[in-house]
């Protein structure tokens, strides 16, 4: 049953018949045909399998709109994205398409709405409202710290391998997101693991404790918590499951189980819509399941599918190749991309003598294409694994081709970025362990040992920042870095709490400022510049909890990387695959397309997810797709020859032309 709509104060009139006509032409002129049924279409469960280049985002903020000019309250809306970036262009979108913007309206990411009604509910779910968020390091060493805590006898290859590398972490972290238990989770994914099980259930239960005492919460938490709540709590879920009378969720395909039991138990009363395209599922390794998308139609009896193939991106011949290498998938919705744009050029493979000559070929056309007026970063180079850049760079490098990598160190991941968001975590959140520990171990004289005695003492109080403030626990062993630490945490505690820029900078200037001098006097200016950078974005922030959750779910702002590219206004682009869906370019070289390289070796074990993989590097090119492989391969220790990827031997020869090479032989 379709749910009730409320009429909304603040929307535009559409109280007559000639209003909604008038707005039922604009669709039918701003849409196509596909993407008009998508956003009028009535069904209680909509599934949009939407093609890479077809306009998903635009359909899907056409139906947000559509749905507030129907009569539908902002607040009884919730759209669903899985970027921060994602969320903020559809809001935009939004008030352009309808003229305002509708307040009220819950736009986010899975784990920003989590946080945000965690936050609402936090005495239900044992934590205050001010409670923290633990990235992935932080996480991975409060776990430390609770096998520490133990005492556990371990020898040193097993606590290598289950502590120092992080496979208890994963362990906990992928059995939570696939809604397994610890025995389950093993016993299915990492059997010769089951007898450490006793030990994994016991570093879990001290890190949930720990996590509980520091106020905290970790990435995961953010989902698991969430959706415990509901299925715990009658009368939240009651409120939630009335308050979204209409869900939209985007890039379904690539939701784990966690946000599928989410997304299926908020909209049980409610008007579901989803929009993903099956074909582009890459993240198992994130605890993705395809199967989510693949499965809908069989969980919701009735659900309407509307295909939205009609690609505004590439020329027709991309999409032939395309076309012809998912379509071997057996697991699929099946559809076809069919191109809007007037035909082009043919795609190019290169069959290369060795991994050098393929990476001085493809410098080589990159200079080609900037010679013939294409700038830099309309271009990319893609590939399967990290290390198969390598050679590229060095030969991009003798070319003065700047250029930048994505897939590397987080912005947010540097260390003077993690002090500085020490010092502010410990204002909003006094009992937060890790960030008194990390700021108290930047002093001299305070190492593991000192701060442990300390903490004993200040973990009993019910404020720990207030203690310090009043001097009740003062270490014997670095008294004066201790003194430091407190002067600092006085200054900022007497200042404007909203003011996140003026905090920062008086973390500065500060015994900060000396301690990040003494440690990084070679790039001291930089990172001076990168803690700059950070006090600009608190300026976008009304409020220290505002800024501190903001950066705790901000996937955009990234480390970039090589010799200062980023300060060139123009650069070639280098990443995995991974990193670049969702982004796109005029041409694009898929390298490294070898037998044992791509399908990668553990991508064996899912070979219809590597071929989706390729499939979505392909459908990043507008103009240009060149794929290049080599007959030997001198990246390891030893020359290996795997010749061309089955992804590309099994494509029909009409897709792709070859490159033809003066001195080789490009026949196999």
């Amino acid at each position: 049953m379709k749910p009730a709509h409320r009429k909304n104060s603040t929307q535009l009139s559409t109280g007559t018949t000639r209003d909604s006509r008038s707005w039922l032409d604009r669709l039918q002129v701003e849409l196509n045909a596909e993407q008009y049924r998508f956003v009028t279409g009535e069904s209680p469960v909509i599934l949009g399998v939407a093609g890479p280049g077809s306009g998903k985002t635009r359909a899907l903020t056409y139906r947000v709109a559509h749905l507030i000019q129907e009569g539908v309250a902002p607040e009884n809306i919730l759209l669903v994205t899985f970027t921060n970036k994602a969320a903020e262009e559809m809001r935009s979108r939004v008030n352009q398409i309808l003229g305002f913007f509708p307040q009220g309206l819950w736009a986010g990411t899975f784990h920003s709405t989590g946080a945000r009604i965690l936050r609402q509910h936090a005495a239900l779910v044992q934590r205050t409202p001010s409670f923290s968020i633990l990235d992935q390091g932080d996480a991975e060493a409060l776990l430390k710290s609770a096998f520490s805590s133990l005492n556990i006898a371990l020898d040193p290859q097993e606590k290598n391998l289950l502590v120092k590398r992080g496979l208890l972490h994963k362990i906990i972290s992928s059995a939570k997101n696939s809604c397994l238990d610890l025995e389950t989770y093993l016993e299915a994914q990492m059997p010769h693991l089951v007898d450490y099980l006793p030990l994994v259930q016991k570093v879990a239960e001290t890190y949930e404790e720990k996590k509980r005492t520091a106020n905290v919460f970790d990435f995961d938490d953010l989902l698991v918590t969430w959706l415990a709540l509901l299925e715990e709590n009658a009368p939240v879920r009651a409120h939630y499951q009335e308050k979204f009378q209409h869900i939209l969720v985007d890039e379904f395909q690539d939701t784990n189980a966690v946000q599928d039991r989410l997304v299926l138990l908020l909209g049980d009363k409610s008007a579901i819509c989803l929009v993903g395209d099956d074909a582009q599922s890459i993240y198992s390794f994130r605890c993705a399941e395809v199967g989510n998308i693949l499965n809908l139609p069989q969980k919701k009896p009735g659900c309407s599918i509307i295909k939205l193939v009609q690609n505004y991106r590439s020329i027709p011949e991309i999409l032939e190749l395309a076309n012809c290498s998912i379509r071997l998938n057996k697991q699929q919705i099946v559809k076809e991309l069919h191109a809007r744009r007037n035909p082009g050029e043919k795609p190019w493979f290169f069959l290369a003598r060795d991994n050098i000559q393929e990476a001085n070929l493809v410098a080589d056309k990159i200079i080609e294409h900037y010679n013939n007026g294409q700038d830099l970063q309309e271009m990319a180079v893609l590939y399967r694994s990290s290390f198969l850049s390598q050679d590229l760079e060095l030969a991009l490098m003798k070319r003065n081709v700047p250029y930048l990598t994505f897939g590397g160190l987080k912005f947010l991941q540097r260390a003077h970025i993690k002090d500085i968001m020490a010092w502010l975590k410990i204002l909003e959140n006094p009992r937060d362990e890790l960030s008194w520990q990390r700021v108290a171990l930047l002093h001299e004289g305070v190492g593991e040992a000192t701060f442990s005695k300390a903490w004993e003492k200040l973990r009993t109080f019910p404020n720990p920042l207030q203690a310090v403030l009043e001097e009740q626990v003062s270490p014997r062993r670095g008294r004066e870095g201790w003194s430091a630490l407190t002067r600092t945490l006085k200054e900022l505690a007497q200042a404007d709490q909203g003011d996140v820029p003026g905090l920062i900078r008086m973390i500065m200037n500060s015994a900060y400022q000396q301690i990040l001098q003494t440690r990084y006097p070679d790039d001291y200016t930089e990172r001076s510049l990168g803690i700059e950078r950070l006090a600009a974005y608190g300026q976008r922030c009304s409020s220290l909890g505002e800024f501190l959750e903001s950066l705790a779910l901000e996937e955009t702002l990234i480390l970039e990387s090589v010799k200062e590219a980023s300060r060139e206004r123009d650069f070639l682009t280098l990443s995995t695959i991974h990193s670049a869906k969702g982004k796109e370019w005029r041409t694009v070289f898929l390298i490294g397309n070898n037998e044992g390289q791509f399908p990668s070796p553990l991508g064996q074990k899912n070979l219809e997810e590597e071929r989706r993989l390729f499939y979505v590097a392909i459908t990043r090119a507008k103009d240009y797709l060149y794929l290049t492989a080599s007959e030997e391969n001198f990246r390891g220790w030893e020359r290996y020859v795997g010749g061309p990827s089955q992804f590309v031997r099994e494509l029909p020869l009409h897709c792709y032309q070859l490159m033809e090479s003066d001195d080789h032989d490009l026949t196999w």
